[in-house]
């Protein structure tokens, strides 16, 4: 019931409840008070001589984050070999066991060796064939989210004069329903400086007034009139669309089905173009 109380509660001084837990014995209590005083190796050493419990020891290192507490660990284990043995098993993932190896006194015997050591190789090649799994997975993922957004990046919004007609009339009909009335130039001055846009047509390089005239907009920030996107595609060849449609298809074949089957694709004249000045190059 004490350690609960320990870990719980600030209101008690630190050497003075280490000195209770030592004359009392309470093992588990000294190791908690002297890792919060900082004696980390001094509490390590009493897991390792007086609790003989590896697993804790190895859990109380994790949580220290200290690479220089892992080294003592090693060094308190080296002349006890049973603990080297048990250390083998539980450091997998956190220290590299060829190091302990590497470490242990030449004459030293350890029990079951062997056969701690082909589990040691058991479970690297598992956690191995894990990873390679879970980064396959995860290319997997990115290309078939790459892909995903390229063809929806390929897509074009589509902003006609009718769609302007009615927002502006759903407009007007909330601003008729409300209590506050505006004057009617002020209303069609709102109306116009929203139908205008911020960028120009990437081909006559006009401004865009989306009330005037429809026009193309693409994921890649190019934006077009439809008259002058109409133009521009109509004066490619019939060479270069064919490439273009052979080299949009990277989907699966269901997609790809649906592609060809549905009406030509819109696609970003700037783009298009810069994508095979790039591949000639």
């Amino acid at each position: 019931m004490l350690l609960p109380f320990l870990r719980s509660s600030q209101h008690y001084m630190l050497e003075k409840a280490y000195e209770i837990c030592l004359r009392r014995d309470l093992l588990r209590e000294q190791v908690f008070i002297l890792g919060r005083m900082g004696n980390t190796k001094e509490a390590l050493a009493v897991i390792i001589n007086k609790l003989g419990d590896m697993e804790e020891a190895v859990e109380f290192v994790s949580l220290q984050n200290d690479d220089d507490l892992w080294e003592e660990l090693i060094r308190q284990c080296l002349d006890k070999p049973e603990m080297v043995g048990m250390l083998l098993e539980h450091t997998v993932g956190n220290l590299d066991p060829l190091h302990i190896v590497n470490l242990v006194p030449d004459g030293l015997e350890i029990p079951r060796l062997r056969d701690r050591l082909v589990k040691i190789i058991t479970d690297y090649r598992t956690e191995t064939s894990l990873r390679q799994g879970c980064n396959d997975i995860l290319k997997t993922d990115c290309i078939d989210l790459l892909i995903k957004y390229y063809k929806e990046a390929m897509h074009a919004i589509y902003l006609s004069n009718e769609e302007d007609e009615a927002r502006a009339k759903r407009d007007v009909h909330r601003v008729n329903e409300s209590s506050f009335r505006r004057e009617p130039s002020s209303r069609k001055m709102e109306l116009k400086s929203k139908s205008r846009g911020g960028g120009r047509c990437c081909m006559c390089f006009d401004p865009l007034y989306i009330q005037d005239e429809s026009i193309v907009i693409f994921f890649c920030c190019h934006a077009y009139h439809s008259t002058c996107y109409t133009d521009s595609s109509s004066s490619l060849s019939a060479d270069e669309t064919t490439e273009v449609s052979d080299s949009d298809e990277w989907g699966d074949g269901e997609e790809a089905k649906e592609d060809a089957d549905s009406t030509p694709r819109m696609m970003c004249i700037l783009c298009t173009n810069a994508a095979k000045a790039k591949s000639r190059g």
